[in-house]
């Protein structure tokens, strides 16, 4: 017991340094578009950049979970998060800025791609309320990146922002280089690609899959849009402030999402969530306008907050045996929304305006309901499914 509350304790310090480096991106695009001096297409690359490598890694260390020596891994990607947070730090181009936040979010990857096959394993009594803790967990640093940022401008270049998170992974670098992993863990059935079909024939996790990337698209289009949109109402420290206004509803919101989590079934539940948030987006983006976004973003981000580890954990608890590759299916399906909603709404940015681009969401957010609507009903009606992960 002792063992497992310590690896949870590693593993839920590094997503916190996560959710902080995930969202610093967004609170950093003025500060690096006066220092490069580019355009806003080439600044929605800034997203893709972190997040395509994150995906890259993700998945094939996913795929192979039951193969790797996870301990030995979740080192590589401990320590790797920290030497490229530190070249970040002194970095004198906006081209080696998009090389190194590719290798930072590598390195995240290849601890991501383990980290919840490892918490499941460690604690398989129930999966969709441990997965919304820790989603928790990395919405308290994903609220803390955006206001971090604004302390570092006031006294510092903002590159010092990346120095600062390198410290911050640290500790979890120290746990694990300390820990052995239990001898009684379930590291899954072995998988190869050639059972992927199978897998995707499974409605619960084509639809799983589908639903991600709209969600993703979403977090996505807030995390790295939402400042630059905010500061034509408000100056920009405060335009921060409205992200972290975002992610701290990520906070209740993912409190409550793991207390109904085994009450309500999770698609009626993620469905429920995505209706709601229809009109709360027509609102902010058709109404809304200054400081009366804040309530507006607030109510968003509680709402999208439950979307990701309740379909994560609906899709692990659809095909335990094989953990890995479904945590990888929907870390790829979720991210790669992230790497390219931000870019096509940075293209609608520079041809049209950025409101435009924001309001773009709802429609995302509708197609996520439709898509949800539909997997319900496959999954309700016990649609056939085949394939070696049967």
């Amino acid at each position: 017991m002792g063992k497992r509350r310590l690896w949870a304790a590693a593993l839920f310090l590094f997503v916190v340094g996560d959710g902080m480096t995930t969202q610093v991106r967004g609170a950093l695009l003025p500060s690096i578009k006066e220092s490069f001096t580019v355009s806003d297409s080439l600044l929605g690359l800034v997203a893709p950049a972190g997040t395509l490598g994150y995906l890259f890694a993700a998945v094939a260390v996913g795929f192979a979970a039951s193969r790797l020596d996870t301990r030995r891994f979740l080192l590589l990607g401990a320590g790797g998060t920290v030497l490229f947070l530190a070249l970040l730090s002194q970095v004198p181009t906006y081209a080696l800025l998009l090389v190194f936040l590719l290798g930072q979010g590598a390195t995240i990857g290849i601890f991501r791609g383990l980290d919840r096959p490892l918490l499941s394993s460690l604690y398989p009594e129930n999966r969709g309320r441990l997965f919304n803790l820790y989603a928790l967990t990395w919405a308290v640093g994903a609220t803390a990146g955006p206001l971090f940022v604004n302390q570092v401008l006031t006294t510092s270049d903002w590159r010092v922002t990346f120095l600062i998170l390198a410290a911050v992974f640290l500790p979890a670098f120290g746990l694990i280089t300390r820990l052995e992993l239990p001898s009684t863990r379930e590291k899954g059935d072995p998988f190869s690609l050639s059972e992927l079909r199978g897998l995707f024939r499974r409605p619960g996790i084509a639809g799983m899959a589908l639903a991600l990337f709209f969600s993703g698209g979403i977090e996505g289009g807030f995390f790295t849009w939402l400042p630059y949109y905010a500061s034509q109402y408000v100056p920009q420290t405060t335009a921060n402030v409205v992200l972290s206004g975002f992610l701290v509803a990520y906070i209740p919101g993912r409190f409550v999402y793991s207390r109904l989590a085994g009450r309500i079934e999770p698609l009626t539940l993620v469905l429920s969530l995505a209706l709601a948030a229809m009109p709360a987006l027509a609102f902010v983006f058709f109404a809304s306008d200054g400081y009366g976004l804040l309530p507006g973003v607030f109510v968003i981000g509680f709402l999208v907050s439950g979307f990701f580890p309740t379909l994560s954990a609906f899709g692990i608890d659809t095909v335990p045996n094989h953990g890995g590759p479904v945590n990888a299916i929907a870390i790829s399906a979720n991210f790669l929304g992230l790497s390219v909603v931000p870019v096509i709404m940075g293209v609608v940015s520079d041809q049209y305006a950025i409101t435009t681009a924001m309001r773009l969401l709802i429609l995302a957010m509708a197609a996520l309901a439709l898509v949800v609507a539909a997997s319900k009903r496959r999954v309700d009606r016990g649609a056939p499914t085949a394939g070696a992960a049967d």
